[in-house]
């Protein structure tokens, strides 16, 4: 989720483009616009990885886990019309939830539009290698034989 033209809110669609570089194991799609139609683009025997800029304390760039339940509804629209949490909330009205769904929020700073701040530019590589450990596809940290990723931490209160 994001979009490409408001600052850090890039590391979803980001994120996303250099998953599908790495396998075709896994099906991304981006999302940049109002995401009431988000329950329509997965199955129920989906497994869902959202990924998706958020405002929180600690580091630009902290990977952090966000149980769905746990997501406020918004009072007012986001930058997405809808937010995470209200397409989650439609899905379970309409019966459309996936088998699995997990919400990663990455810490970021500046939301207007322009570029992404330097501080999430550079912590990129380390949001990447968290993610695809979070999709299985990074390296196994427990082989001695596989260079060692750099996953930042997550979090998951």
């Amino acid at each position: 989720m994001g979009h490409r033209d408001r600052g850090d809110d890039a590391v979803g669609p980001v994120v996303a483009d250099a998953v599908l570089g790495m396998t075709d194991a896994v099906t991304t799609l981006v999302r940049e616009g109002d995401l009431a139609v988000l329950p329509l683009l997965w199955d129920r025997d989906d497994d869902v990885l959202i990924v998706d800029a958020c405002r929180a304390d600690g580091a630009v760039g902290t990977v952090r886990q966000v149980a769905p339940d746990e997501l406020q509804r918004s009072v007012a629209l986001s930058s997405h019309g809808l937010d995470v949490a209200d397409a989650i909330h439609l899905a379970e009205r309409l019966d459309r939830m996936p088998r699995r769904l997990r919400v990663l929020g990455v810490t970021g700073r500046r939301f207007e539009h322009g570029p992404m701040s330097p501080e999430l530019r550079a912590a990129l590589p380390t949001v990447i290698a968290s993610v695809a450990t979070w999709l299985g596809i990074g390296p196994d940290p427990t082989d001695p034989t596989e260079p060692a990723a750099d996953p930042a931490p997550h979090d998951t209160g």
